[in-house]
């Protein structure tokens, strides 16, 4: 069975959550005209990135009003929702996932696990994966640098995972340098770990600028042979792509990657002190 999946890529407006929770109604409604099941926008929606002054009011719990603003239109627009905002719990703070569903509950919580340099200094990281079943199929839940640990993507997909769901601000502080760390490299990734787990990934990406920082776009949908099937490489904006996990067994018997390994664990044990 195919599915409807929804990537989104927005500008987030530094600190202004009530502009950027339009920004989301906008396209979510977009994607509901396109008959989407699954919307997917991007890392920190509803503050973007540079936050870490203003944590006590631009954050929000869960439950609270940003999910019960999602809530209300994830049921009225019958669709399912995924993307990460500053959560407050007492007095820490996490990048936090929410996935909600179409009866407009919250279904999962992902507390972002792989924190990435100044980010230690604004959330408290996680220590627990988010796979979430439905009816649409098995979704994992991950958050931008995630998909540098390849060990961890792994493990999603072993434990069941059909789809990864990867909402994400990848970006740059000042101008390009000799490493020349752009979108290339964040598209490239994205394909990488669909590919080699065989496995069907969407990633909703910040796009423009925010002060020093440039958020790269490159927003994509990628099939389990590493393929790019849809995108959105600059500016805001939705797409919709018919998503299936069909044909993937028969896939796996050709690209073997996961059953493969089980012929050199001892080995990977050892590489990795396991």
């Amino acid at each position: 069975m195919a599915i409807k999946v929804a990537i989104t890529q927005m500008n987030s407006i530094l600190g202004d959550v009530e502009a950027n929770l339009k920004k989301v109604e906008a396209l979510m409604r977009s994607a509901a005209n396109l008959n989407a099941q699954i919307v997917l926008v991007p890392e920190t929606f509803t503050t973007g990135y540079d936050v870490a002054d203003r944590l006590p009011q631009v954050s929000d719990t869960i439950p609270g009003k940003v999910t019960d603003f999602l809530g209300k239109l994830t049921q009225e627009l019958n669709l399912y929702f995924y993307g990460s905002f500053v959560e407050r719990n007492g007095d820490q703070y996490h990048n936090t996932g929410a996935f909600i569903g179409p009866s407009g509950e919250v279904l999962a919580r992902y507390r972002k696990v792989h924190l990435f340099s100044a980010e230690k200094e604004m959330f408290v990281a996680g220590d627990e994966p988010a796979i979430v079943k439905t009816e649409l199929g098995t979704f994992a839940l991950t958050i931008c640098m995630d998909l540098l640990f390849p060990e961890y993507i792994r493990g999603l997909v072993l434990n069941g995972a059909d789809y990864i769901l990867n909402s994400t601000d990848w970006l740059r502080y000042g101008p390009l340098d000799e490493w020349e760390w752009h979108y290339k490299q964040i598209r490239a990734l994205a394909c990488i770990r669909a590919l080699e787990n065989t496995v069907c990934l969407a990633m909703a990406c910040q796009w423009g600028k925010e002060g020093e920082f440039t958020k790269f776009g490159h927003s994509c949908i990628i099939s389990p042979s590493g393929r790019v099937l849809a995108g959105i490489e600059e500016g805001e904006g939705v797409v919709v792509q018919d998503l299936t996990i069909e044909g993937v067994n028969e896939w796996r018997q050709i690209a073997s990657y996961l059953e493969d390994r089980k012929d050199h664990l001892d080995l990977y044990r050892k590489q990795l002190d396991i």
